[in-house]
Order: structure tokens, then sequence, then C-alpha cells
């Protein structure tokens, strides 16, 4: 055999090798069914928390600590990496509604600080393990609100939230909550820093259509609706609202976003103004 010959024949089968390899990594970066129930029961839990009166935070604190401790036994089967991907699940939930409690500001602040810290040490620990989609973005959730408490913080960490939801659709590319996410992003950041409401609208009928539970389903009608109303797609934003309304009849988050368009505001308009709206049903 010449040497030519050999030097292909090598080459081949390190490429096999490499394949195979690849292949691991690939698969290493699959949730486990378990934390796949686990993470759609949150979502309907979260989609089911907007029956409550946002203002009497005391029943979804409780609902959403207790949901950890009904679990305990499935929890304690995930893997390292799901388990952070669930804490971040937890601990944003809280924020989303205590950071504009009295008092809650620093108390968030800190445990947002430290949810931080565990993700870079399970990173700085695990280096070269590839990560699940819904790691980089709630990594990214994460880091997005911890930063929002002070300028050095902004500095520190604001280029890396959009590099974090790329990281998530290289994964997956049709993640219904990663394109909602990043679809956001591009919302509020400001052009000169890339800012694209046609990107937003792109990401968020593509976070639409490949929505694939009922929950993701509400979420991604909702935040599609509403950038909807602002182009001035009424009936279309408000078939997405029935139909968002149609998985949780209920929901007083809906009742209120449909208050804003009332009043003639998106909801994003609505949060960015914080305009008094009648709070009745």
């Amino acid at each position: 055999m010449n040497k030519i010959l050999k030097t292909l024949l090598k080459k081949k089968f390190i490429a096999f090798l490499f394949a195979i390899f690849s292949v691991g990594f690939f698969q290493a970066q699959e949730l486990s069914e378990n934390a796949k129930i686990l993470i759609d029961d949150f979502f309907n839990l979260r989609m089911n928390l907007s029956v409550y009166d946002e203002n009497n935070t005391e029943p979804i604190i409780s609902a959403i600590e207790n949901f950890p401790k009904e679990n305990e036994e499935k929890i304690s089967l995930c893997n390292e990496q799901e388990k952070i991907i669930l804490e971040n699940f937890f601990v944003m939930e809280k924020y989303n509604y205590l950071y504009e409690k009295p008092g809650q500001a620093k108390i968030q602040h800190e445990l947002l600080g430290k949810q931080l810290e565990k993700i870079e040490q399970f990173i700085k620990e695990n280096n070269g393990i590839p990560l699940n989609e819904y790691f980089y973005c709630t990594q990214a959730d994460v880091t997005s609100c911890y930063m929002g408490y002070s300028i050095g913080d902004v500095l520190k960490y604001g280029a890396s939230v959009k590099p974090l939801y790329e990281k998530a659709l290289e994964a997956n590319p049709n993640f219904s909550y990663a394109l909602t996410n990043i679809g956001q992003w591009y919302y509020f950041a400001p052009k000169i820093a890339g800012g694209s409401k046609k990107k937003t609208l792109a990401y968020f009928e593509k976070a639409q259509a490949n929505a694939s539970t009922s929950a993701q389903k509400y979420f991604a009608d909702i935040f599609l609706s509403q950038l909807l109303f602002e182009n001035k797609q009424f009936e279309k934003c408000r078939e997405l609202l029935d139909e968002a309304q149609s998985f949780c009849p209920q929901s007083n988050y809906i009742k209120k976003i449909r208050r804003a368009n009332e009043a003639g505001l998106s909801l994003y308009e609505y949060n960015k103004k914080k305009s008094p709206l009648n709070e009745k049903s």
C-alpha cells in the first residue's frame, strides 16, 4: 500500500471517529424526557398564574415555590445542567412578579446575581460540554434582568445577551421560546445597537408558527398580537388574543392587555409608559 493511499485511509478513519464523536456531543445536548416534562409543566404553571390578581403576589409566589417541592423526586433525577435550567425558570418567574414590589429590588437583584454565579461556575467546571438551548436561553434571561440594576453590569454583560439567544437558535432554529425572547431583544434594543421591529416581527411570527404546546402558543400569540396591534392589524391581533384566551380562559393578563389595547396602547407601550389603567374586570 503506497503512502498516498495510507494517508487517505487514515484521514477517512479520523473523519469517521470525529463524526461519531460529534454525534455523541450533539446527543449530549438533548434534555431527558423527564426534564422536558418538567419544563412543559412549569410553562403550564406560568400560563395559569395569570388567573391570579397580579397585585396579590402571595398565592402566585406560593405556587412557584411549591412547584419544585411537588416535583422533588422528578427534579432529583435531572442532571446538573437540567437542574440549573429549572432553577433559572424558578428565579426568573419570582422576579417577574416581585421586582417592582416595595423592598424587593435589592433582594431580587441578589438572587439573580447568585443564580448568574451558579450558571458561570457550571460553565467553567464543564468547559467544552455542549449546552442545551434552554440553558443558553435562560442564561440570557437571567443575565438580562440582572444587568438592569446598574450601569456597570450593563457594560459588563450587555453584549452577551443577544449572542446567547443566537446560540440557543443555533442548537434549535425552531425553538419558540428563544425566538420570542430574541424578538423582544430586537424590539427594545435601540436602533444604533441593532434594534429592529421588522426583525422582531419575523421572530415573533416564527415563534408563533413553531409553538408546540398550549402554553407555548399562549405566550407566542400574545407577543405577536401586540406587535400586530402597533402595526394597526387590529383584527389579526384580536384573533390571536382570542386564541391565547382559549388556552387560559380566565387569564387576567389577557384582560389587562385588552384594556391596554382599548386605551390605544400595545402591551409594550403600556409597560414602557407605565400608564395607569382601570384594573377592574
